[in-house]
């Protein structure tokens, strides 16, 4: 997983345009992946859920984005809220789990 988590941070990385050292890149990854196996708002998440929260914020938020545990984390809040809504829309109001997107079978709460 800590493989997987360095490329999804160094593609996020050039994705915004800036130019962040191999050792800058280790040490986020390292710090972020204590926060997704550790806090209780974030271990829920599958490595493939937080692959989607980057490239959804990298495309949709507007704030400025840095390459830094603040964004990663507001990303995955985000995102995580979007799983969320995708489980109600379907659970409680009755909707497509195929035409719900983001729907997954599980709740992360």
């Amino acid at each position: 997983m800590k493989e997987k988590l360095y490329d999804i941070i160094n593609r996020t990385s050039i994705e915004l345009g800036h130019k962040t050292d191999g050792k800058t890149l280790a040490i986020l990854t390292k710090s972020f992946l204590y926060d997704l196996e550790n806090e209780n708002r974030l271990k829920r998440l599958s490595i493939d859920d937080v692959d989607m929260a980057f490239r959804l914020g990298v495309r949709l938020d507007t704030k400025d984005s840095f390459i830094n545990i603040r964004t990663f984390w507001r990303w995955c809040l985000q995102h995580k809220q979007r799983l969320n809504d995708a489980y109600y829309e379907v659970h409680t109001l009755g909707a497509d789990p195929k035409k719900v997107p983001y729907y997954k079978q599980n709740l992360l709460t």
